[in-house]
């Protein structure tokens, strides 16, 4: 074996220490980088010679000398980092496997598993390299957001409109005096809010008047220029001023038993008493059902004014105390304009409307690899599938080993500053043992040198 196989030997010491410099040193630049994954460099030696062409002694064991050391690779930890709360509701951060699915301005479809993500002047959800966040967007039919269709970019307009919802059904609740006598003027009124097919809130009035032992009559009245159908009699509001006052047409009657207690409900035309236990077994059937002309362009359609609410009980009463109204509900709104946003765990963006409602806007696309550390890194906190990689399976978060997404949250980077520290040290060691070895085997070359002197 030759001396110069000892400077070498040194020299890939000296390269494979510097390159692990350069990877402690990029893991230390990166180390506020959102999302980033750290690496570290994995040596091996090089195949050793055999002295003088003999490869083994007399006992058989191999005569070999090693040639020095390599990379033989560079390996990334893709091990989960921790999270940082933050004010942007669409910043997301996925709490497992997986990464973010981005489509460059080259059309390069990459990975990344940094959320940082803001939506550009014309709505589609970027990241901060402009790099578009794919996904699915909310299916116009159905109100809900398609997963099943095919990968496109996240578009949210900021001008999303909820549309509005005519009232379908109006449930009510009160307790009537049982104290009033029976004639016309034990009568208790109710307003109740309600929204016609444009959005216009309405003024339903409900009217209950006591005929009898136990026995209220109740109607409704509508605003002036609108026109109610109920049993096939169509009545236009405002009613003729008359004395005594004109009364809309009966709808049907409410029966109490002698605890106060709605007993049963009897709708008029036809006149069919229905039991209170057929009511709550079908509270639709007993329930009246209104037609209305709000007289303003709006569409007609059908109210039912419920005595029995969907879920089997009512909250109609009649005790000796003041009639009053305890609850009201309604299943109409008008129209809403977007407000926020929110991300739940399945990556799904949801807006908050001013008419109260939450609607789905979109969902973004989770993608997971079998060898992650195939992936090639390509700036820009991206990676590129390779061979090694394999193509991705593209899905939903919390499904098919993905992981959940959470918003307003961003994943740190993974780089531990100790172990760098560690890391640095021992190569600045290493490169400073094998710099030792080219300086002495040249200190003997110099001496070979020298023998002729």
């Amino acid at each position: 074996m030759s001396l110069y196989s000892a400077f070498y030997s040194g020299l890939s010491g000296l390269a494979v220490n510097a390159n692990a410099l350069n990877v402690v040193g990029n893991n230390l630049s990166n180390i506020n980088t959102v999302g980033f994954k750290g690496s570290s460099t994995r040596f091996s030696d090089i195949f050793s010679a055999s002295l003088g062409g003999i490869s083994t002694a007399g006992n058989g064991n191999p005569i070999q000398f090693g040639l020095g050391t390599q990379v033989s690779g560079v390996s990334q930890s893709f091990a989960q980092s921790s999270f940082q709360s933050t004010s942007n509701a669409l910043d997301m951060a996925i709490q497992g496997n997986g990464f973010f699915t981005l489509q460059t301005p080259t059309g390069q479809q990459v990975y990344s598993r940094d959320g940082s993500f803001s939506l550009t002047n014309s709505g589609t959800l970027v990241a901060g390299d402009g790099s578009k966040v794919m996904g699915w967007v909310q299916d116009p039919v159905t109100g809900l957001v398609n997963t099943s269709a095919a990968l496109a970019p996240v578009q949210i307009n900021a001008g999303t409109a909820s549309p509005a919802l005519a009232t379908k059904t109006v449930t009510t609740g009160m307790n009537l005096n049982a104290s009033d006598p029976a004639n016309a003027n034990s009568t208790f009124t109710t307003p109740i809010q309600v929204y016609d097919s444009q959005g216009n809130p309405q003024t339903l009035t409900e009217i209950y008047v006591k005929t009898g032992p136990n026995t209220w009559s109740y109607s409704v009245t509508g605003p002036a220029g609108s026109t109610i159908t109920v049993n096939g009699a169509a009545v236009t509001f405002p009613l003729p001023v008359t004395n005594p006052v004109t009364l809309p047409p009966v709808m049907g009657y409410l029966n109490f038993g002698a605890t106060g207690g709605l007993t049963s409900v009897t709708p008029v035309n036809p006149v069919t008493q229905v039991s209170l236990a057929t009511v709550l077994a079908n509270s639709i059937a007993a329930n009246p059902v209104l037609s209305i002309d709000w007289g303003n362009g709006a569409a007609v359609k059908p109210i039912s004014i419920n005595m029995v609410n969907l879920a089997g009980t009512t909250n109609v009463t009649q005790y000796s105390a003041t009639s009053a109204a305890t609850s009201n509900s309604q299943d109409g709104y008008g129209s809403g304009s977007l407000t926020s946003m929110t991300v739940d765990q399945n990556g799904v963006i949801s807006g908050s409307f001013t008419n109260g409602q939450v609607i789905q806007l979109a969902q973004v696309a989770i993608s997971t690899f079998n060898n992650v550390n195939g992936l090639v890194q390509s700036g820009n906190n991206h990676w590129a599938q390779s061979l090694s990689s394999g193509s991705p399976t593209i899905g939903v978060a919390n499904s098919g080993g993905r992981g959940g997404v959470l918003g307003s949250n961003l994943e740190l980077s993974n780089v531990d500053v100790a172990t760098q520290f560690t890391n640095m040290i021992l190569n600045q060691r290493g490169y400073e043992a094998n710099a030792k070895i080219v300086t002495t085997t040249d200190q003997l070359l110099q001496d070979t040198l020298n023998l002729k002197q």
